[in-house]
């Protein structure tokens, strides 16, 4: 499905036809079980549209929003150790119509772990200025500091992790339906990410994981309609 251009630049194809092949693949039943998550998404996101909220008014709440800054300044966190937080980049460094992004991790309590790095990196989410999603991405280990795992590790740990008694609460069960709703994307860009490492390290990049010209691995852009109007046209229907 991806072009060995795709995997040295670590960018997913995008567009309807590219998300409609990605959700073919998947077993009938897990279409449907998107399609509810992506339901569920979407409730969620009308929820906070009618108190005249969106996920980022709910998680900044009245401070004044500033580049760098998390949000919330200790990061949310589930009981189970998931947490996530909240940010924004300089204007030249988001992508087009991008107001910021979460980052999400998972707790890793694998012995090889090191004591400070009890956490794995799941995926960045972009977010426009109305909280709609626009990308998920993986970062390199040294933006985040974590506990590296391979691609099949990080989709299950993605799979055991729960945001949704985080504080706020809602943008919490928000993240945890979006991240589900888009699983297929984050799957991809975990392997495109492993296939990225890879092919840069045999060209020489050994000190890739540490190199901080290199910030981003893999991304895939990603859109609620999109998705949901490929699920409809491969069958899937609410439960």
């Amino acid at each position: 499905m991806l072009q060995s251009s795709s995997l040295l630049s670590g960018h997913a194809p995008k567009g309807r036809r590219f998300t409609a092949d990605l959700l073919r693949a998947l077993p009938a039943q897990e279409r449907s079980d998107l399609y509810a998550y992506g339901l569920k998404a979407l409730e969620a996101t009308q929820s906070l549209l009618q108190q005249g909220k969106t996920v980022i008014s709910e998680i900044i709440g009245n401070a004044a929003f500033v580049e760098w800054e998390h949000y919330p300044q200790r990061d949310a966190k589930s009981r189970t150790g998931a947490l996530f937080y909240y940010h924004a980049h300089a204007a030249s460094q988001r992508m087009s119509a991008e107001h910021g992004h979460f980052h999400v991790f998972a707790p890793n309590d694998r012995a090889e772990c090191p004591p400070d790095q009890r956490y794995t990196h799941i995926a960045g989410l972009s977010v426009d200025a109305h909280g709609m999603p626009l990308r998920v991405f993986t970062t390199n280990q040294w933006v985040t500091a974590e506990c590296w795992e391979d691609a099949e590790r990080v989709c299950t740990l993605a799979r055991q992790t729960t945001l949704n008694d985080a504080k706020p609460h809602r943008v919490g069960q928000w993240l945890d339906a979006v991240f589900a709703f888009f699983r297929p994307q984050i799957d991809l860009i975990a392997h495109m990410r492993d296939a990225r490492v890879k092919a840069l390290l045999a060209r020489g990049r050994t000190q890739l994981l540490e190199d901080r010209r290199t910030h981003i691995l893999s991304q895939c852009r990603i859109d609620f309609s999109t998705q949901i109007f490929a699920l409809e046209e491969l069958g899937a229907d609410a439960p």
